[in-house]
């Protein structure tokens, strides 16, 4: 079971603790281990070298990355030798968070990072002291004709728990059995059955064929199948799967399902969305014709030990 909602103060206490416990060497910016960019700022600058490697950590998932001098293999740089910039090695994984390391010095090497909601420019800049950790905060918003409480707009953002994401599911699954036993636990669900909402895409045909929503949480749930039409097995990130209605995609909070489909095999998949990309209820009708979106096939690889250096080849 693949959980997408974010753990932000878990993660930044992890990285404050790792930045805490690192030496203070040359090698590492005293005082700036750890970095909290500047929302309102259009380009971030961060400070990386041969020995350490810098942890990026974005507000959500990362959907294209681009940058003259970005490698995801460290030999690369042997083919842009005559390049001034310098040659920057990172790794996207998880889909939240660069890892970054320079293994050719030269010129700052910029990079547009995008997410779903919105888009960073930074510069990466050689340096004999490079911060350990930089933490990117969600986007400044942007200046409205009218002021809006802040209190109000908490009151309408939907509070995300991953508890209630998987009871939701929970429910989903054993509604026929648990409902007649205790029908005020369904107040208010709709449910759709005996669907075929069919597409295909990379060879795989997705067959949606019950929905269930449950309308005061903003939460719908999808009970899907997948066929591998194709003649080779397909490898995927189930949390990477979409749920598109008309022109819209919407990222999915929680994904059960295999990793794997063998070729001419199906297995079946749950999908949980709630709310919509901002975090606000997006009150989505059931009745509405929603087709799954399967991701490029590929699993995301580990952090490759080339951005630790020796050490973590030789034990230490």
């Amino acid at each position: 079971m693949t959980l997408t909602s974010h753990s932000s103060l878990l993660l930044t206490c992890a990285l404050l603790i790792l930045a805490a416990l690192s030496p203070a060497h040359a090698q590492v910016q005293s005082g700036r281990e750890l970095v909290r960019l500047n929302a309102s700022q259009n380009l971030h600058e961060i400070a990386i070298n041969t020995n350490v490697s810098t942890t990026v950590v974005f507000p959500e998932k990362i959907t294209t990355l681009t940058g003259f001098g970005l490698v995801t293999q460290p030999q690369s740089a042997e083919q842009m030798g005559a390049s001034k910039v310098c040659i920057v090695h990172y790794e996207n994984s998880p889909a939240d968070t660069l890892v970054v390391r320079l293994i050719k010095p030269g010129e700052a090497c910029y990079a547009t990072i995008r997410t779903a909601r919105a888009f960073y420019m930074m510069r990466f800049t050689p340096s004999e002291a490079a911060n350990l950790a930089v933490i990117v905060p969600p986007p400044a918003p942007t200046t409205a004709s009218f002021q809006v409480e802040a209190q109000t707009i908490a009151q309408k953002r939907i509070k995300f728990s991953a508890e209630e994401l998987v009871g939701m599911l929970g429910k989903a699954r054993n509604r026929k059995a648990l409902q007649p036993l205790n029908p005020g636990l369904y107040s208010g669900w709709q449910e759709r059955n005996g669907l075929e909402m069919t597409s295909s895409q990379n060879g795989m045909i997705s067959t949606i064929y019950e929905i269930q929503r449950n309308p005061d949480k903003d939460i719908m749930v999808f009970r899907c199948k997948v066929t591998n039409g194709s003649t080779s097995v397909y490898d995927f990130e189930p949390d990477a799967v979409k749920i598109r209605v008309g022109e819209r995609s919407y990222d999915v909070q929680l994904a059960d399902s295999g990793h794997t489909i063998n070729a001419g095999g199906s297995i079946l998949m749950d999908l949980v969305t709630q709310g919509g990309p901002g975090g606000n209820r997006e009150a989505l009708s059931i009745n509405q014709d929603f087709r799954i979106e399967m991701p490029e096939p590929g699993r995301r690889d580990q952090i490759d030990p080339v951005l630790f250096g020796d050490s973590l080849a030789e034990g230490k």
